[in-house]
């Protein structure tokens, strides 16, 4: 085999490794599919976090956020689980769990371009259009047929409350095992409204940040940034909280 055939093979097998990582995930928000530097218009060269985050101007306080949150009140056709616990509504811009941020993107309702502030300006469009396809799971405020999050999780094997909702008489409490962290990340809310990472007693709950890593960090899997596997090995994601 000559060279030149060598060196056309070699750059074929490392072209395809350059493009697994994103794939397997891990390896930060770079090798994921929430890397958007670079597809500024005008010219101009946005950074990795400019579309969820900015130092000056934020939106929020909190994750000092670089998007407008929607008004859209999310919810689910069905009142309650099998269970009996109640299928809570949020609003999407007072709702203080992480769920309203991804939705800010993932509701199909706002271009994934549009941040509130960028390079001294406000309400940038970087024109790249609304979430589309496998990857909208709220058009019009419609959970239906989503796992649901802003709800209770039943830390302890006992009825949390959450988001105004508490898991219901009929929930089979031992069904479910207390994931660990980072596998399978939860929430607590004070009562007050105000939620905050981390398991607590009594008000534990969980969010679309509890099964997916945004960031592609060490625990996510595949394009999905799931912080498990899809398929039935043992790092399979839903029995990390299921105890089926």
């Amino acid at each position: 085999m000559n060279m030149k055939n060598i060196l056309a093979i070699l750059g074929s097998v490392v072209a395809v490794f350059m493009l697994m990582p994103a794939a397997w995930g891990d390896g930060g928000i770079a090798l994921s599919s929430h890397n958007f530097a670079g597809t500024a218009g005008g010219g101009a060269t946005s950074g990795l976090c400019t579309y969820c985050h900015t130092p000056h101007s934020a939106a929020s306080q909190s994750l000092l956020w670089n998007r407008a949150l929607v008004t859209t009140t999310y919810s689910w056709t069905d009142p309650q689980t099998t269970g009996g616990t109640n299928y809570p509504t949020f609003a999407g811009d007072t709702y203080k769990g992480i769920s309203s941020k991804c939705l800010s993107c993932h509701d199909g309702s706002v271009s994934v371009g549009l941040v509130g502030h960028w390079n001294a300006g406000s309400n940038v469009d970087f024109g790249n259009g609304p979430v589309t396809g496998v990857f909208l799971i709220a058009s019009g405020g419609s959970l239906d047929g989503n796992h649901p999050v802003a709800m209770p999780f039943p830390y302890l094997n006992a009825a949390n409350t959450y988001n105004g909702s508490t898991n219901g008489a009929e929930a089979v409490l031992s069904g479910w095992q207390n994931p660990v962290d980072p596998d399978i990340r939860l929430f607590n809310d004070d009562g007050l409204g105000n939620i905050s990472a981390g398991a607590a007693i009594g008000q534990t709950g969980i969010e679309c940040t509890s099964c997916h890593d945004v960031h592609n960090g060490p625990a996510a899997t595949g394009d999905f940034l799931l912080r498990g596997d899809l398929g039935g090995e043992a790092d399979y994601i839903c029995t990390k909280c299921h105890d089926k």
